[in-house]
């Protein structure tokens, strides 16, 4: 079955269950407004978009197209994920240059942020415009997309963000991203194989080998533990945590029904808590982590695990 999402107001759309197989977005809508400081400014359905850097009409609908479905998928699935910014437009700010990304609040080395207290995502434009070359896989642009759509989940799911494990926040986000097939497409038919082939690119296209870091290193951290632990990893290393947060959230969600029931209590629990409940502690991680590399093995992922916490 496939879905075509139309413009519907966001808060309108009912949730879905079971969440369609496939979803096609609707027509780009893109609408500019007067600039502000220098900076270029459109809407689409349901985001604001300001920009420094120069960003051509086909490349503004596909943003527009990835952001609004993302917001519209999230939206419609079963998990109570869905508790976006009150009372204004959510932003979304690109900018072209390394200082005045950090300057703005993202994280230094990386490609893209949801800042929370701002309620703003960023994305560094060198990464959203890259343009492919004769190196790089024909897949450099969806990457690019999957950026988007990875902070994106982030800004949908902001009242509950501190209520869960950081792990988990990432590993949704990285569940959608490996959902996203490109330009606001997504495919929630085999979810094993859109994760397979999500990890395979972006860390062994040409081995089973896929790099990660012990589940015990990810349990109880908070975002700021998290933004520390990812920030002193090495900038080619830093990955393995999404990855790992990812196989822990369809652990999560393709673990049975107590585990799911599990995973539905805490999000549904988590704008009313102070501290994150743990789904994972330091008693069960090693098991849990045996257990990933048992069920990812004969789907073609050899997981390795570093031997001792960095």
């Amino acid at each position: 079955m496939r879905l075509i999402f139309l413009a519907l107001a966001l808060p309108s759309l009912a949730i879905a269950d079971p969440l369609p197989r496939e979803t096609v977005p609707g027509p780009a809508v893109v609408e500019a407004q007067a600039d502000e400081g220098g900076r270029k400014v459109w809407h689409t359905r349901f985001f604001r978009i300001d920009s420094d850097l120069p960003l051509s009409a086909t490349e503004l609908a596909r943003l527009s197209q990835v952001a609004d479905t993302t917001a519209l998928v999230v939206k419609a699935h079963p998990l109570p994920v869905f508790a976006p910014p009150e009372g204004k437009r959510p932003r979304i700010a690109i900018y072209s240059s390394d200082q005045d990304y950090v300057k703005a609040g993202g994280a230094p080395g990386s490609s893209g942020n949801y800042v929370g207290r701002a309620e703003l995502v960023l994305i560094h434009g060198g990464y959203l415009t890259r343009p492919p070359d004769a190196t790089r896989s024909k897949l450099a642009a969806r990457q690019d997309e999957d950026l988007v759509v990875h902070e994106i989940v982030h800004l949908c799911m902001h009242r509950v963000n501190h209520g869960v494990p950081q792990w988990l926040a990432e590993g949704i986000a990285e569940y959608f991203a490996s959902a996203h097939t490109g330009a606001g497409r997504f495919s929630f038919a085999d979810m094993d194989a859109a994760i397979r082939q999500h990890l395979r690119v972006r860390l062994s296209p040409d081995d089973p080998g896929i790099p990660l870091v012990r589940v015990e290193d990810l349990v109880g951290l908070d975002w700021r533990g998290w933004n520390q632990y990812v920030t002193d990893l090495p900038v080619d290393e830093r990955y393995h945590a999404y990855a790992t947060a990812l196989l822990l959230a369809h652990y999560q969600l393709h673990g049975g029904e107590k585990r799911l029931a599990d995973l539905k209590n805490t999000l549904a629990a988590a704008p009313k808590n102070r501290r994150p409940v743990e789904l994972l502690t330091r008693e069960t991680a090693v098991s849990t982590q045996e257990m990933l590399v048992r069920y990812w093995k004969p789907k073609g992922l050899t997981l390795e695990f570093p031997a001792k916490s960095r």
